[in-house]
Formats: structure tokens, sequence, C-alpha cells
């Protein structure tokens, strides 16, 4: 159950939490409890498929989870990055623990649900990982710890290409094509110039702060590696 409430998680408050609804939420509290309404829904729906009769525990997860982006919304505004990162840190450990917690009180049976492949929800919760949670993630950990100036807030900047680098990259390390990670980063970061008499050269430079490039790597190819040994596991 902890497995598939975590998914629920990733999806409810990363995948699910469109562009217009994030932009609804800094507005609206209604916008807040839109996307607790769809967290709750999510949760229902991953819980139901391990232990149909976990709904009052779901629900009770998709409320609470609710409230708290309640209280960080109204009670809890600064303009330092710095904070920003500790309060959404915070607020994911809160969150993540209120999960554990449910689990530990009301453990789930599998009576009248479906078990679920361990594996393969492994491979769904790590690539997730990847997209939009990594990207919210090493922002505000770049913006934390080097400075506002060190990356743009969130909604701005590149989204999808680094998504698409740190896919490939744990692809790469889960089937054991190390070498070629580093080709992954180059398309992005190659550019043309000319230089003397006509020629054309090539210029490598950075894409966007050197800490946000290097955390993703890792991140990455930290992901690919904990595939890696789940795929060899008994």
């Amino acid at each position: 159950m902890l497995t598939m409430l975590i998914l629920a998680h990733l999806l409810g408050d990363y995948l699910f939490q469109f562009d217009f609804l994030a932009r609804w939420k800094s507005r609206s509290l209604w916008g807040v409890v839109a996307h607790g309404g769809i967290v709750m829904l999510t949760t229902l729906a991953c819980a139901a498929l391990v232990d149909p009769g976990w709904w009052r525990y779901a629900a009770l997860i998709g409320v609470t989870h609710t409230l708290i982006d309640v209280v960080r919304a109204r009670l809890i505004r600064t303009q330092n990055a710095t904070w920003d990162m500790v309060y959404f840190l915070l607020d994911q450990a809160v969150h993540l623990g209120i999960i554990v917690l449910s689990v530990t009180l009301r453990p789930a049976t599998v009576a009248g649900g479906r078990a679920v492949a361990p594996k393969m929800l492994a491979f769904v919760i790590g690539y997730l990982l990847l997209l939009q949670p990594a990207w919210v993630l090493l922002r505000f950990i770049v913006r934390g710890v080097w400075g506002a100036e060190a990356a743009p807030h969130l909604g701005v900047g590149e989204k999808y290409e680094p998504m698409v680098e740190r896919v490939l990259i744990a692809s790469f390390v889960l089937t054991g094509q190390i070498a070629l990670v580093p080709l992954v980063l180059l398309p992005r970061r190659l550019t043309t110039v000319r230089v003397q008499d006509n020629g054309v050269g090539v210029l490598m430079q950075l894409t966007g702060h050197w800490a946000e490039t290097l955390l993703s790597v890792i991140f990455a190819a930290g992901v690919g590696s904990i595939l890696r040994i789940v795929m060899q596991g008994g």
C-alpha cells in the first residue's frame, strides 16, 4: 500500500498539477481546494487497487493534504529563496509523513483488491520522479542554496528538455550503457559559431546553472542505478 500511496502522491501533487492549476493556486484558495480534490481522487483510486476498504484513510490523506496546502498558501509567504526551499521540503516531508503514519496505523489487506507487481510499480515511480518532481525539487534546491539568481522561478526557463535528459540518463544507467550518458548532455549545449575564413566551429556552453545540471545528472543516475538493482533482484 505504501508504494501505491507514494505513486498517488507523485501523480496528484505533481503530474496532475498542471500549469494553469499551479497559477490558480497562487491566486485563489479555490485553486488549492481543486488541487486537494485531485490529490484525494488520485489517492482513492490508487488505494482501491490494493484494498478497497482502505478508502477512509485515503480520503483522510486527501483532506489533510488540502489543509496543509491551505495553511501554506494563507499563512506562509516569503520572497526569500532559501526559505522557499525549506518550506517546500517541510511541506513534502509532512505529506509523506502522513502517508507513512496512515499505513502504519491501518495496514492494508489485499482482500477484495488486486496485488500490483512490485517491480512494475518501482519502474513507474522511478520514471515519474524524473519528470515534474525532479524539476520542482532541483529548482527549489538550486535557488535555495546558490541564490535566486542561480535559477528562475518555477514556470520560467527550460522544463521539458531536462526531463528528457534525465529519462535518457536513467535508461542508459539501467541498461548498463553508462558510456552513453555524456552524449545526452551534448545536444542542448553545443552551439555553432563562425570562425576565421568563413569556417564553422562548435562551442559548448552551459544552458543553466552548473549545480542544476550536476544535480540533475546525479539524480537521474541514482534512479537508474536503483531501478537496475530492482530489475536484477529476484
